[in-house]
């Protein structure tokens, strides 16, 4: 009797309340939209507090947006604030401590402090709200979750059995990233999926519709091989890639490569090329037999590249544009121009730097400066890349840090990068022997990230993210930070002679 009465109560609620949200979804509008969403928020709260931060370790990579919310925020974002809210909670009724890691918390307390008071002086955040006249919040928000999240990765320990599954969602969610470009190819009817997943990686596909003589890039394909190839790193690492008594892991490897070579941007190839010579020589793999190997077979992959660059697609000859390779004159010429671009503006924007080095310029944006700097560039007064200079799109690592927040922001990332570097040896050299493979390539994953922010391309609003979401996935996975252990002290035996010596 009290199942059928649990039953019928159940109906009593469910039916009157599909009616209701049916009526409102019948009928959009912002009122509509909240309403809904805060009854579904509601429903699935019991599995969010459950599964806050696993969710929040799936969704870090992933192309996921929050597009119901304005600027449509990365989905990630909001389970930082929410795993930090259940870690606080926990540790308030006592059930759970954060994982203590003082190395990075302090350089990550330091650049949270720098981003803060530069925005308060600088105009504050500037999102077009609360009366607000300017732009640039968008970044100010980007650099502070990354430390939310790292904060909320790190406020539970991730059990050593799950530690390899939790690795392997970490990084294949980037595939997700695939699935911008597919929708695009489907077409009008399934763009209704874009208040979904990210916009970022389908510019350079639409444009090849609308701009004759520019190269159709499947962008999303290159976070997506980047996932593929971390995963396998972090698996099999390069030497069980190499065991030739299992194939179908180096032909993956090699499939993945290839498929990022069809996004058409360079960094993506230099990215997964300088993250398997690091992982190399972090598994002393040129010391052992695989040295001469892998040299051979790296030869026979590059040959046909060599030889027949310039029958494959466009997009693919963009991604070797910076290899002594035969291409086609107009993609060279192409991603010539892409370079020349960015010389042009580092030119133009290292004289400024002196002058933000107390106090760096931030991220707010006059909308006007923006919108005339725009017009110009788009008639031809002035150079192309005065927009991106004025919106603070400087595609170089060391000015995406000097120029916002100055000496003391730099001095604060490196810092950070500094104890980064420290904590992630130290996890690889003291660690648990099962998680020895996944902190080897952490470690490698941590100095391919440092060498391509200083030396590629990088962007501390964007690649933040990127930094502390490893440190702070490692510090979750060891436990905190594995230091080396004391040597036991052992009584020495006592030597014959004391022994036969009469009391």
């Amino acid at each position: 009797m009290f199942r059928l009465h649990r039953v019928l109560i159940g109906y009593a609620v469910a039916v009157p309340l599909a009616l209701i949200l049916g009526y409102l979804v019948a009928t959009p509008d912002m009122a509509s939209v909240a309403v809904v969403g805060m009854v579904l928020f509601f429903l699935t709260l019991p599995l969010l507090i459950q599964w806050n931060h696993f969710l929040l370790i799936f969704f870090w990579n992933s192309a996921f947006i929050a597009g119901f919310l304005p600027g449509s925020v990365q989905l990630w974002t909001i389970f930082a604030g929410l795993t930090l809210g259940m870690g606080v909670v926990h540790r308030v009724m006592g059930q759970r401590n954060f994982l203590r890691a003082p190395e990075l918390t302090k350089p990550i307390l330091m650049l949270a402090a720098v981003v803060l008071v530069t925005s308060k002086l600088r105009g504050g955040w500037g999102m077009r709200v609360m009366g607000s006249g300017s732009f640039g919040g968008r970044n100010y928000f980007y650099v502070l979750a990354a430390i939310v999240g790292y904060f909320a990765l790190t406020s539970q320990a991730i059990p050593i059995a799950k530690g390899a599954r939790t690795v392997k969602w970490f990084f294949l969610s980037e595939l997700t990233y695939g699935m911008t470009n597919m929708v695009y190819v489907l077409g009008p009817a399934f763009y209704f999926l874009f208040y979904f997943v990210s916009l970022d990686f389908v510019y350079g596909q639409a444009a090849a519709d609308w701009m004759q003589d520019a190269v159709r890039r499947l962008g999303g394909l290159g976070p997506s091989a980047s996932g593929v190839v971390c995963f396998m790193l972090a698996r099999y690492g390069l030497r069980g890639i190499a065991d030739f008594t299992k194939p179908w892991r180096l032909l993956l490897l090699l499939a993945a490569l290839v498929a990022g070579m069809f996004s058409g941007f360079r960094s993506s190839l230099a990215l997964m090329g300088i993250l398997l010579v690091v992982q190399f020589f972090v598994e002393g793999l040129w010391k052992t037999y695989l040295m001469p190997v892998l040299a051979v077979l790296g030869i026979l992959c590059l040959t046909p590249i060599f030889l027949f660059a310039n029958r494959m697609p466009a997009s693919v000859q963009r991604s070797m544009a910076f290899l002594p390779v035969n291409i086609d004159p107009s993609v060279r010429m192409d991603a010539l121009n892409s370079s020349e671009w960015r010389f042009q503006m580092w030119r133009a924007v290292w004289p400024e730097v002196p002058k933000y080095l107390l106090l760096g310029k931030g991220y707010a944006i006059d909308p006007v400066d923006l919108y005339l700097t725009e017009q110009a560039s788009h008639s031809g007064l002035i150079n192309s890349y005065e927009s991106a200079m004025v919106s603070g799109d400087y595609h170089s690592g060391p000015l995406s840090v000097l120029m916002p927040f100055g000496a003391f922001g730099a001095i604060a990332f490196l810092w950070l990068l500094g104890a980064g570097i420290k904590v992630l040896y130290c996890q690889r050299r003291y660690g648990d022997p099962r998680l020895k493979m996944i902190n080897n390539f952490f470690f490698s994953y941590f100095m391919t990230q440092c060498v391509f922010f200083f030396f590629v391309f990088g962007a501390l609003n964007s690649q933040q993210s990127s930094f502390l979401g490893i440190l702070g996935l490692s510090v979750s996975i060891n436990g905190g930070v594995c230091r080396k252990k004391d040597p036991k002290r052992v009584a020495k035996p006592a030597s014959v002679a004391a022994m036969l010596e009469p009391a």
